[in-house]
């Protein structure tokens, strides 16, 4: 280009299935974009980034209305969800700041066992990969 060497066009690495490596900001803005047009979470979820400045979306804020017909019926939870670099191969650290018993969240920290909510796979099992709306 422009008269001298050019690169190769840049393409993304294949992932180990075949398919392409989607970047993690594209996951992480379309749920974002998700939650602002309320096309997320059936109106019991909500999220937002904990820092609208945060160009790398990492940390959310996120509301939780109790389902009905459960012992969580009507209580509302707030949680952080913090994705780090590796997500969407990794699941994000989900910490209730509300406390919460359930047998998924450690009862000191209230941090959620992410593997433990998404039985009978693990996070890297599950096809296609489950969002933050999915926890």
């Amino acid at each position: 280009m422009f008269g001298g060497r050019s690169k190769p066009a840049a393409t993304p690495a294949p992932a180990a299935s075949g398919g392409v490596v989607v970047p993690r900001n594209f996951y992480l803005l379309d749920e974002l974009e998700k939650f602002e047009k309320g096309s997320a979470g059936n109106g019991m979820v909500s999220a937002g980034l904990t820092d609208p400045e945060d160009i790398f979306l990492t940390s959310w804020s996120c509301s939780i209305i109790g389902p009905q017909g459960t012992a969580f019926d009507n209580r509302f939870f707030s949680l952080t969800v913090v994705c780090t670099d590796q997500y969407p191969r990794v699941p994000p650290v989900v910490t209730f700041q509300t406390r919460i018993n359930h047998a998924s969240v450690n009862q000191t920290t209230g941090e959620l066992d992410v593997n433990d909510v998404l039985k009978p796979g693990t996070w890297e099992g599950l096809s296609p990969q489950p969002g933050i709306e999915a926890l």
